[in-house]
């Protein structure tokens, strides 16, 4: 009878059983570092996203090191219910593992509420919000896939905020959004224009905006939005809204101009004054 082959057992080292990885065994840490199981377009796109941020001056003033303690992990409220640790982040920061900062950002990056309580807590003093708002920020510039999903449900806040200045509006508030309010919501978005209409500042007397902008105030603020690469970044994970909101751009900032031709040749009568840019 021929002898029976025993597999010896697995050595108790995690090395060995992190299945993360095709290749087992006890493979050195920077060895493994190094190791990626990302196909090799994807591998070069993480490799770009990782070289940009490691390129921002952001990044060396918010990682100053990390002594793994944990403490930031530990006063996270979003660790709480989700599969995210700011340590985690650090952690793959400071040994410069381009798959896992790849995977983090695409995965785990947007459940941070930006409480700030990891930065107050390190003893290191990490600026850890702002390094996760750094990876938000190339995600959209990257247009990576979380942040079109992320941002999709946002379309009308970005909207409104860019062309009006107002992060939302009255008419936003709709029962079936806030069903833990009962009959109040209801009750309040049948009667909004009313109660709008009720408030003694004109600003503030209409349901589709939060409060009115002169033409001049909205053109200069989208102008502000376009300088400063907002848009830009807009562009690549929302083409649509992008050219929406540079439409209306072009249109008031034409008529803005041919208000203050006139007004610069003696020729501007007060009735063609919009009251407000919302009328135009």
């Amino acid at each position: 009878m021929a002898a029976k082959t025993i597999t010896p057992p697995l050595p108790d080292d995690p090395r060995y059983l992190d299945m993360s990885y095709e290749v087992q065994g006890a493979v050195a840490e920077e060895e493994r570092n190094l190791m990626s199981n990302l196909k090799p377009d994807e591998r070069e796109a993480a490799i770009r996203f990782w070289e940009a941020v490691k390129s921002d001056f952001r990044f060396n003033e918010y990682l100053r090191g990390c002594l793994n303690c944990g403490v930031c992990t530990s006063g996270c409220p979003a660790a709480k219910f989700y599969d995210f640790g700011p340590r985690e982040m650090i952690q793959y920061m400071m040994r410069d593992s381009v798959d896992k900062i790849w995977e983090f950002t695409n995965k785990k990056v947007w459940a941070c509420v930006q409480c700030y309580t990891c930065s107050m807590r390190c003893p290191f003093n990490n600026e850890i919000a702002g390094l996760i708002m750094l990876l938000r920020e190339y995600a959209v510039k990257f247009a990576l896939p979380s942040a079109k999903e992320v941002l999709a449900p946002y379309r009308r806040v970005l909207l409104t905020v860019i062309t009006t200045g107002n992060q939302v509006t009255p008419n936003m508030i709709q029962p079936e959004a806030f069903p833990d309010w009962g009959p109040r919501a209801l009750e309040e978005s049948e009667n909004m224009d009313i109660y709008r209409k009720a408030i003694p500042v004109d600003l503030l007397q209409r349901s589709d905006v939060g409060w009115h902008t002169s033409l001049q105030t909205a053109v200069e603020l989208m102008t502000i939005f376009i300088e400063s690469g907002v848009l830009d970044s807009l562009k690549n994970v929302d083409k649509d809204l992008y050219d929406m909101i540079m439409d209306i751009y072009e249109e008031r900032k034409q008529q803005l101009e041919e208000l203050k031709e006139k007004w610069e040749k003696g020729e501007l009568n007060e009735d063609e004054l919009p009251d407000s840019w919302l009328d135009l």
